[in-house]
C-alpha cells in the first residue's frame, strides 16, 4: 500500500530530518508519529535517491530557485508517497520490491524533483519514503511552478495504486514469479492519507470492540 502526504515549508525540516533519521537535542531520533523505532537496525537503512551535493533542504532550497513558487509559509512546497512492501514479499527480494517501486515514482514525477527516497527497515514494517518537490508546467505563463494540487489531483489519488499495481506485476512480479499485492481493502475507495488511515483503523479497532463487548 501506498500512502499519500504535503508538507509546507514549516514542516519539511521535521520530515526531512525524520527521513534521513537525524537525531534532536537529546539524542533521540526524530520521528514522524507514533513510529517505533528499533535503532539497532537503524544502519539497514538507505537511500534510493540520487545523490545530491549538501543535505536535503539544500535541493529542496536549490530547485525551488530554478522554478516557479509563492511566497507563503501554506504553500506545500515537499509531497511524499510512504511505499510499505506487501506482506507476500519475502525479505530477500525487498530491496528489488523497492527499487521498483522507486523506478515508478521518479518517472512520475522527474527525477530532478526528488529530494530523498529513503528505505526504513528498522521499524515495524519496511517501508519507502519517496519525497519530492510537486512541479507542473504552466502552460498560460510557460514556466515551471510548484502545484501539489495540480501535481497530484483527487484523480490521480482514485487511480494511482492500480497503476502502481500494473507496474509492480510487470516489473517486479513477472520477474520473480511471486505475488506483490499493493492492492488491498484499504485501497478500495482510493488513496488514504496517513492521517485518514490512522482514523479508519481507529474507527475499525472501536468496532471490533464494541462486537466483543455484545458478545459478553
Amino acid at each position: 500500500m501506498a500512502h499519500f502526504e504535503k508538507f509546507s515549508r514549516t514542516t519539511i525540516g521535521h520530515m526531512t530530518r525524520h527521513y534521513e533519521r537525524a537525531k534532536d537535542s537529546n539524542g533521540e531520533y526524530i520521528r514522524f508519529g507514533n513510529q517505533n523505532i528499533d535503532t539497532e537496525r537503524t544502519h539497514w537503512n538507505y537511500n534510493l535517491a540520487p545523490k545530491r551535493e549538501g543535505t536535503q533542504l539544500d535541493f529542496i532550497h536549490q530547485r525551488l530557485s530554478e522554478v516557479h513558487c509563492m511566497n507563503r509559509k501554506d504553500v506545500n512546497v515537499m509531497c511524499s508517497w510512504c511505499v510499505t512492501v506487501p506482506k507476500e514479499v519475502d525479505y530477500d527480494y525487498q530491496p528489488d520490491f523497492f527499487e521498483v517501486a522507486y523506478d515508478f515514482l521518479e518517472k512520475r514525477f522527474g527525477k530532478e524533483n526528488v529530494v530523498s527516497a529513503y528505505v526504513h527497515n528498522d521499524e515495524t514494517t519496511p517501508h519507502l519514503h519517496f519525497a519530492f518537490i510537486p512541479v507542473v508546467y504552466d502552460e498560460k505563463k510557460d514556466r515551471y511552478k510548484v502545484s501539489a494540487k495540480e501535481c497530484v489531483t483527487r484523480k490521480d489519488l482514485e487511480k494511482f495504486h492500480t497503476e502502481f499495481q500494473q507496474y509492480i506485476d510487470n516489473q517486479f512480479c513477472a520477474r520473480y514469479g511471486i505475488d506483490a499485492n499493493v492492492l488491498n481493502g484499504a485501497t478500495d475507495n482510493g488513496n488514504l492519507t496517513i492521517k485518514g488511515l490512522q482514523c479508519k483503523d481507529a474507527t475499525e479497532l472501536a468496532d471490533k470492540i464494541t462486537l466483543k463487548l455484545c458478545d459478553l
